[in-house]
């Protein structure tokens, strides 16, 4: 019972930090391409990241 309560609890845990992860690299990629956060062409920008 404790090994599937700790698998459960680490697989959500790195879950987190890859997501958190790929969010701070997409942001970072669309400001380094001229876009400012909150703008429309940012927007597009996080959009087009988030399908590829």
């Amino acid at each position: 019972m404790i090994r599937v309560v700790l698998a459960v609890v680490l697989t959500v845990s790195i879950g987190g930090c890859t997501s958190r992860m790929i969010a701070e690299r997409d942001d970072a990629y669309c400001q380094a391409q001229g876009t400012k956060p909150g703008s429309q062409a940012y927007f597009q920008c996080r959009l087009k990241q988030a399908i590829h």
